[in-house]
């Protein structure tokens, strides 16, 4: 299990995190939620170890975040981890070699399911398929936990549904995700958790069975749990 508690995180005087708290199990696709600003990014690089906290720990395992610790996760980020002079083909020999858990036949059936040709560099790749190729890369590190923040930017609909069901039916039992996107209605079907960021705080976590059997969808529940005011809108337009 990947285990975060009491997660705090401050950039100068902004708050990003305020004792956070969140788990991972593997086998689980969590989507993580939240408006812009709520501490979705932050909580996924502090996940990661790219962000030392203020206070609170992350333990995978039960165990703290090491070297060894930190080849169990994956980390997909628009921001983007490829190298620009090598093509995919380059990058999945790079991968081969320097991680024992790589997956080579995960990464070129996902080249293929994106359409990228395998000999050109990455830095002529348009920005959709640059982040074609780091999801690529990040799902077939190998890793226990794979972390996703924004995957879907720069692919059409078609894309980002297809990819959805491909992800899914790729994935090993071992294998926990955790996913912060803005896509609600379109990876609603797909996971079974639901995490609710807000102000660095998660206000909410509930398993998608419970919600189905309450006959309530998820966008309801996300505007529910930050309190959205429906008539706020009409109110401005009289």
């Amino acid at each position: 299990m990947l285990k975060i508690q009491g997660a705090t995180k401050y950039y100068g005087e902004t708050t990003a995190l305020r004792n956070a708290n969140l788990s991972l199990s593997r086998g689980e696709v969590v989507g993580l939620f939240g408006a812009n600003g709520a501490g979705k990014t932050t909580l996924l690089k502090s996940a990661m170890g790219l962000l030392k906290l203020d206070s609170g720990w992350i333990t995978i395992d039960s165990s703290d975040i090491s070297r060894e610790a930190f080849q169990k996760l994956s980390f997909i980020t628009e921001e983007g981890s490829y190298f620009a002079d090598l093509t995919p083909h380059a990058h999945g020999e790079f991968y081969a070699n320097m991680l024992p858990r790589f997956k080579p036949d995960r990464y070129n059936k996902l080249l293929d399911f994106f359409e990228l040709e395998p000999n050109k560099k990455a830095r002529t790749f348009s920005r959709g398929q640059r982040a074609k190729l780091e999801i690529a890369i990040g799902m077939s590190r190998g890793a226990d936990f794979i972390l996703m923040d924004e995957p879907f930017l720069g692919k059409d609909i078609f894309t980002r549904s297809d990819f959805l069901k491909l992800m899914i039916a790729m994935l090993e039992p071992h294998e926990g995700t955790l996913i912060a996107t803005h896509q609600i209605e379109e990876i609603e079907m797909f996971i079974t958790r639901a995490a609710i960021i807000k102000d660095g705080q998660i206000i909410a976590s509930q398993q998608m069975d419970d919600l189905i059997a309450q006959e309530e969808n998820l966008p309801e529940f996300i505007q529910k749990c930050y309190g959205y005011d429906h008539g706020r809108v009409m109110g401005f337009l009289q």
